[in-house]
């Protein structure tokens, strides 16, 4: 129009032009300027070459801007309501159920997929991981296609797994759709996610077995993976972080095979493995969610109480940050507990435990070890030989580290 090109503009009505003022002006200005034609199907010809036609258009683009902006609200309302509710809001159905007869069930296959994501990444898989297992069993998503770490990351944040409801990322109350996972291991799941520490300069791909698990003895820091050139290739060792003398460093592969060796011998006597992490992670879990239940009652006693006129605008404010962070540090707690299923089903004979130990991914490795012990490793004595001493070694069953 402001070049010239065209001398007329056919639309159904002047809403279907524009909805803004701002837009408006502009329209009126170039048809103004080269006498373009508007002819709308509800509304007849807009004459804007004429004071009269130009408060026509201006009159019913307020109106439509009117109607727009109630619109939105009126489905913004809406969704909060459904929300609410914990009502469907339409669109393709979350992967983990089927809608029948206009009631959410469970999809059992794909709420096992769910089960075993969730449960995997708090025992420490990456997103990664799950992504091409997921994959490489043929595991389609709700729309056919193959999982990429965005739609496996909202799928392990979505709180739709544990049956609540939420609207722009607040939790409004509890959903119709039943729930796949218990809400402490969606919370969980989701604080491990949202931690900005997890995130590191790498990525979130594990490439060594003990790395960030293995403790310096003399400062407890855990210690660094790096590498060196030798005569027969790159050799990858862990040392300390903590700068100064007398921290610890050892040579990876001894120390690897040495741990990978302890844990197959605890895992062939089942007596030995049973109950070393899971009878003290179900005590903690329970001391956290019980905080974690009155830090959230605290929240809903200030807004109450803000609704009621007892405190201001200002002491809601404190109040909530600091709740807030509170229930952040406890959450994140919950997060690094394991839950003790990564132990399940991996003890038994000898031959069956190497077996499954030299058949497991480094993340499902790492996950066994971490659920078991603490490894520490002593600094080498200043005389000491140069080779690898087993006694510098500390495996410390976890519960009593």
């Amino acid at each position: 129009m402001r070049a010239g090109r065209i001398n007329g503009v056919l639309t159904w009505h002047t809403d279907r032009l524009h909805r803004s003022p701002r837009e408006l002006e502009s329209y009126i200005d170039a048809s103004e300027k080269h006498g373009v034609v508007t002819q709308t199907v509800k509304a007849g010809e807009i004459d804007l070459s004429t004071p009269s036609g130009r408060a026509v258009a201006r009159t019913l683009g307020a109106w439509a801007r009117y109607e727009s902006e109630h619109k939105s609200d009126r489905i913004t309302r809406k969704k909060l309501q459904l929300a609410q509710d914990g009502a469907f809001s339409g669109g393709p159905v979350p992967f983990g159920w089927r809608i029948i007869d206009g009631v959410p069930v469970i999809q059992e296959t794909e709420a096992a997929e769910i089960r075993n994501a969730v449960r995997g990444f708090l025992a420490g898989r990456s997103i990664g991981f799950i992504v091409k297992d997921l994959n490489s069993r043929g595991i389609p998503t709700r729309r056919g296609q193959k999982w990429t770490s965005t739609a496996v990351r909202n799928m392990l944040m979505r709180p739709t797994n544990a049956g609540l409801s939420a609207y722009r990322g607040d939790i409004v109350g509890p959903s119709v759709f039943p729930a796949i996972i218990t809400e402490d291991e969606w919370r969980a799941a989701s604080s491990t996610l949202k931690n900005p520490s997890r995130l590191t300069q790498n990525g979130n791909k594990v490439r060594h077995l003990l790395a960030g698990l293995m403790l310096c003895g003399k400062c407890g820091s855990a210690m660094q993976t790096s590498s060196r050139s030798s005569k027969q290739g790159s050799v990858h060792y862990y040392k300390c972080k903590t700068t100064g003398g007398g921290h610890a460093f050892q040579t990876a592969a001894p120390v690897e095979e040495y741990v990978a060796g302890l844990v197959v011998a605890i895992l062939s006597h089942p007596e030995n493995a049973e109950g070393l992490t899971v009878r003290r992670e179900a005590d903690d879990a329970a001391e956290l969610r019980q905080k974690a239940v009155t830090l959230r009652a605290r929240l809903d006693e200030a807004a109450n109480s803000f609704a009621d006129g007892d405190i201001t605008a200002k002491q809601m404010g404190i109040i909530t940050a600091k709740v807030n962070k509170d229930l952040e540090v406890v959450e994140q707690q919950l997060a690094t507990l394991r839950t003790g299923n990564i132990l399940a089903g991996r003890s038994g004979s000898p031959e069956a435990v190497q077996s499954w130990w030299d058949g497991a991914g480094i993340e499902d490795r790492r996950a066994v070890i971490d659920a078991l012990m603490t490894i520490y490793v002593d600094p080498v004595g200043t005389s000491a030989p140069r080779k690898f001493d087993p006694t510098r070694i500390r495996a410390v069953p976890k519960g009593q580290d």
